[in-house]
């Protein structure tokens, strides 16, 4: 049960990153704020490889000559020496290892793929919520 809450919770970042670029209108594009990824590490060695966001949301894309298991370890060990708290840590049915973490509300998700090269991982931060649930 927990393992389908964890792919259920990836399925919907997926999905909320999708409606959040296509809410973006050609006249005002959106501009991700570098506020999500606030004090977010990134596993070395590596190389960006692309990055897109919304206002909410922001995706750093890496390239890593690692295993998806050493880059998987550091984000746990790290994150959590950092302060993060590591709310969710799943391998999804494709084999990717999908990390969730949260640190003063905003939350983060560490995305690894195994390549054959190595192996491939995103970073992606949003804004925290900041609704109170509660109508005026």
């Amino acid at each position: 049960m927990r393992h389908l809450h964890r792919r259920s919770a990836v399925s919907l970042l997926v999905l909320a990153l999708a409606a959040c670029q296509s809410e973006a209108t050609e006249e005002e594009p959106a501009q991700p704020s570098q506020d999500v990824m606030r004090g977010a590490p990134i596993y070395q060695p590596a190389r960006m490889i692309g990055s897109r966001g919304s206002a909410e949301t922001l995706e750093y894309a890496f390239r890593s000559p690692s295993s998806a298991d050493s880059v998987a370890s550091w984000y746990r060990d790290r994150i959590t020496a950092m302060g993060w708290d590591i709310s969710g840590d799943a391998v999804t049915p494709d084999g990717a290892i999908t990390l969730h973490a949260q640190r003063d509300g905003a939350p983060l998700w560490v995305i690894i793929r195994e390549t054959d090269a190595g192996s491939e991982f995103s970073l992606i931060g949003a804004a925290p919520d900041t609704s109170t649930g509660i109508e005026p």
